[in-house]
């Protein structure tokens, strides 16, 4: 993808995250409440984010694990069991942490051939997304208590969809302007 595309589905996201938290703040309040413990949401998120990590490192060309391998997919089928057993708790928030990770690179190789200034705002957004998933998979309850407390007022979740539905407008902007 190109850096245009990735400001586009970056944009269309935030504007659904956006719209759903303004038009309907009570259900997006109880999703928001009931993220961080929910089971399956958390195993279907962690077996993602295990099997994105594994392919990366699988295509990795680091000549110290070419002995090893073949060994990556047979660990990515363990590890995800493993995970969904060793850490149930808040799985949903360490999962996704696993994800905010994972994404910006695909989205950083794109954005390094661009010559638009604007496409820093892309580099922000990818690096602020490193450093909070780095905390979500050491710390999952900050998630779940700033959810928490997020869901606890309806303005807060309308305030929050409006600034979700603003970034999302940049991010579009953006894409059809200065990144093409």
């Amino acid at each position: 993808m190109q850096a245009w595309q990735w400001s586009m589905v970056l944009g269309f996201l935030l504007i659904a995250r956006g719209f759903f938290c303004l038009s309907a703040p009570g259900p997006a309040a109880k999703m928001a409440r009931s993220f961080a413990r929910a089971t399956w949401t958390g195993r279907l998120i962690a077996a993602a984010a295990w099997i994105w990590a594994g392919w990366a490192l699988y295509v990795m060309p680091l000549e110290f694990l070419l002995p090893f391998r073949h060994w990556i997919p047979v660990l990515i089928l363990l590890a995800i069991p493993l995970s969904w057993y060793w850490m149930a708790d808040l799985l949903s928030c360490r999962a996704l942490g696993g994800l905010l990770v994972l994404f910006p690179c695909p989205m950083l190789i794109a954005v390094r051939a661009n010559p638009s200034a604007w496409r820093l705002a892309l580099v922000i957004f990818a690096y602020i997304s490193i450093m909070l998933g780095m905390t979500l998979i050491l710390y999952p309850y900050y998630l779940r208590r700033w959810l928490d407390w997020l869901a606890a007022r309806q303005t807060r979740m309308q305030i929050w969809g409006g600034t979700s539905l603003a970034i999302g407008g940049l991010f579009l902007l953006i894409s059809h302007t200065a990144l093409r």
